[in-house]
């Protein structure tokens, strides 16, 4: 038996795939990569009743029934900029730029309560915003403000 399913791929509707009932969420990835040759696989994030879907996971253990409708965000690679190193952070265009100091923190240990990142000079970024709305997109490059840096650099116990 199969399953039909419709995917929307960054809002926009698409057609409905087909597969197996036994079809993993990497399976409709692939899929939907073959229907839109701009969408590979590891650029893909699938949402599903507000759940984001893991590679492995069965539709069938997701609930996705026939007709069910499952969106797909496209990832992209936003570089941050910090003193003396640079780091990498999957997004799509609906994320919020907290949501990158939040990746910052999970992926590479950074403490993000004072951090502020901007685009340019005096050109502060709002954690509340989104990407599409700040122009961010694959390859663009945001900053980590100079003054986390000179408070990191503070020594817990300045009376040593």
């Amino acid at each position: 038996m199969t399953i039909r399913i419709r995917v929307d791929v960054d809002g926009a509707p698409g057609s409905p795939i087909e597969l197996p009932n036994d079809a993993t969420v990497k399976d409709l990835k692939e899929a939907v990569n073959d229907m839109f040759e701009s969408c590979p696989v590891e650029n893909q994030e699938m949402a599903f009743n507000g759940r984001v879907l893991q590679d492995t996971t069965k539709l069938a253990t997701c609930r996705v029934i026939n007709n069910s409708e499952i969106s797909i965000r496209i990832l992209f690679t936003v570089v941050i900029v910090g003193k003396n190193r640079r780091y990498e952070v999957r997004a799509h265009e609906n994320s919020y730029v907290g949501d990158l100091k939040q990746k910052l923190s999970e992926d590479y240990g950074l403490d993000i309560t004072n951090m502020r990142l901007q685009m340019g000079p005096e050109s502060y970024l709002r954690d509340d915003t989104l990407l599409w709305a700040n122009r961010i997109s694959s390859g663009t490059r945001v900053h980590i403000a100079e003054e986390y840096f000179a408070a990191s650099d503070v020594p817990d116990n300045p009376t040593g």
